[in-house]
C-alpha cells in the first residue's frame, strides 16, 4: 500500500509542477509587450490593423487578470485541501521557473545546458 501512495505522490508532484509552470507562463507573458506589434502599429496607416492590435492588447490584459486570479485560486486550493508545505512547493516551482521563462521570452529559444551556463553568468551578481 505504501508504494501506491509513493506513486500517487510522484504523480501529484508532476501535476502540481505542470499547473504552476503554466499559470506562471500565462501571467509573465501577459506582462511583457511584443515590440514587433508596437512597431507594426507605429508604421501602419490602416485603421483595421491598429484596431486589431488594440484588441490583442486588451485581450492580453484580461488574460493577465484571469491568470493572476487563477494563481491566487490555485494557491488557496493547495492550502485549503492540503497544507502550507504543498503551497510553498507550488510557489517554489513558480519561482524556480521564472528565470528560464524570462530567458525564453527574451531570446526566443528553449533553455539548453549551454544556454543555462550563459543565463547563470548573466543573472549572477557580480561583486
Amino acid at each position: 500500500m505504501t508504494i501506491v501512495h509513493v506513486l500517487i505522490s510522484i504523480g501529484f508532484y508532476f501535476v502540481l509542477m505542470w499547473i504552476s509552470v503554466n499559470l506562471l507562463g500565462l501571467l509573465v507573458r501577459g506582462f511583457l509587450t511584443n515590440p514587433e506589434l508596437d512597431e507594426i502599429e507605429a508604421e501602419t496607416k490602416h485603421d483595421f490593423i491598429k484596431e486589431e492590435i488594440e484588441k490583442l492588447k486588451r485581450a492580453d490584459k484580461w488574460l493577465n487578470v484571469i491568470a493572476f486570479m487563477g494563481i491566487i485560486g490555485y494557491l488557496y486550493t493547495t492550502f485549503h485541501f492540503w497544507n502550507i508545505g504543498v503551497t510553498c512547493i507550488a510557489l517554489l516551482l513558480m519561482f524556480v521557473r521564472l528565470p528560464g521563462l524570462l530567458w525564453e521570452i527574451k531570446t526566443g529559444e528553449k533553455v539548453t545546458r549551454s544556454a543555462a551556463r550563459e543565463m547563470l553568468y548573466i543573472l549572477s551578481p557580480r561583486f
